[in-house]
């Protein structure tokens, strides 16, 4: 056989063939994205034929290893990868009937703990959450749900540090899980009023990086924005003077019910001094001047009905006869003897104490024209 029949046979052979010579070209350019937790392996692959194949072995680090054929050139791997705490290989390899090329590996993990950047080309990565900002003066508002609400891995149960970026400024944050939101405040120059400011926002967590940016327009102060500024300041100082109004008022109705708690229960019931100033129309307590009363003299005694008086138009009794006789009537004014305690307490007063009210002599007495009444005198001096 001559040499180019024996070439020719070989080139026929190697296309009737062509796994035997390892003509089954490997995937090329595979990537993978890992991003929030979806991860998704992509490659190429030039002139497939109807049988071509793909084999995707997925091998986590700590748990057994799971493949799946897929004659597309790119696949959904989430369901192969869900603990992001593991560090995953995959191997792809192309399949051509009972033929296979070469495997062609790729490696990724979420973990900070697995990660090498000589073994991992790349990096996986999470969406910052949503964030929301808001203008106040000269300070924006910025808040956001904590990462492990958002995304619900065990993994995220941890401290989420984050930097915020603005005229080439950096500052740094941090936030906890049982915090309803992670909450900064960025201050910015008034200069910036009426445009817009970019935020960078990064952050990391459990060793998965973040980051987003934020645009934020500061509105130009308007004459009716600093009305109702300072319609705000009026009304938090009219509150303030209501509230110093009413604290007042409750201290003067509890100093005047201590007052009288103490005028209740105190023996000598007295303003306090320190109210005397503050109740109106309230002077300090006098003693009423005692009203003087002059003192009845003893007189002698004296008749005071004369002969002269006669009783014709009186029907009279014996006692009465002898009672005209001896009274005057007139408008005089009889003053009593005084006695005084140490005549009450003497000898002499035990004879005066003993008469009867019925010794004293009777007398008429007119309480107006033309009506008379019968009165007693004054008794006789006890002998």
């Amino acid at each position: 056989m001559s040499k180019h029949a024996v070439v020719q046979f070989g080139v026929v052979y190697a296309l009737l063939f062509p796994g035997v010579f390892g003509f089954v070209p490997s995937p090329t350019n595979v990537s993978v994205v890992c991003h929030n937790f979806v991860n998704v392996l992509y490659w190429n692959y030039s002139n497939p034929t109807e049988q071509m194949k793909f084999a995707i072995k997925v091998e986590p680090y700590e748990s057994p290893s799971q493949t799946v054929d897929t004659s597309q050139t790119y696949l959904d791997i989430s369901s192969y990868s869900t603990d992001v705490e593991d560090d995953y290989l995959v191997l792809l390899t192309a399949h051509d009937g009972q033929e296979k090329s070469e495997n062609v590996s790729i490696r990724f993990t979420y973990s900070k703990d697995y990660f090498d950047e000589n073994k991992h080309k790349y990096k996986c990565s999470l969406d910052f959450p949503a964030v929301n900002t808001s203008v106040h003066k000269d300070v924006i508002e910025v808040s956001f749900q904590h990462p492990f609400k958002l995304y619900k891995q065990e993994i995220m149960n941890d401290e989420f540090t984050y930097t915020i970026t603005h005229d080439e400024q950096m500052v740094e944050y941090s936030c906890f899980e049982d915090e309803d939101l992670c909450n900064a405040e960025v201050h910015f120059n008034q200069s910036v009023a009426g445009q817009c400011v970019e935020l960078k926002l990064e952050g990391v967590i459990a060793g998965i990086p973040s980051y987003t940016y934020s645009n934020v327009c500061v509105p130009q102060p308007t004459p009716e924005t600093d009305s109702a500024i300072s319609s705000h300041i009026k009304d938090k100082t009219g509150l303030i003077a209501a509230l110093i109004g009413v604290g007042t008022i409750v201290l003067f109705i509890t100093m005047g019910f201590v007052w009288l708690l103490c005028r209740k229960w105190s023996k000598i019931p007295k303003i306090p001094a320190f109210l005397r100033n503050v109740i109106p129309g309230q002077s300090p307590t006098t003693q009423p001047e005692p009203t003087p009363i002059s003192k009845m003299t003893p007189q002698g005694h004296t008749p005071l009905l004369t002969d002269s008086f006669s009783y014709d138009s009186f029907p009279s009794s014996p006692t009465e006869k002898d009672c005209k006789e001896n009274t005057i009537l007139d408008d005089t004014v009889v003053d009593l003897p005084v006695v005084s305690e140490e005549d009450m307490e003497g000898e002499d007063f035990e004879g005066f104490g003993s008469s009867s009210d019925y010794d004293r002599p009777k007398f008429l007495q007119e309480m107006s024209p033309g009506d008379f009444t019968e009165g007693y005198g004054p008794r006789p001096p006890v002998i």
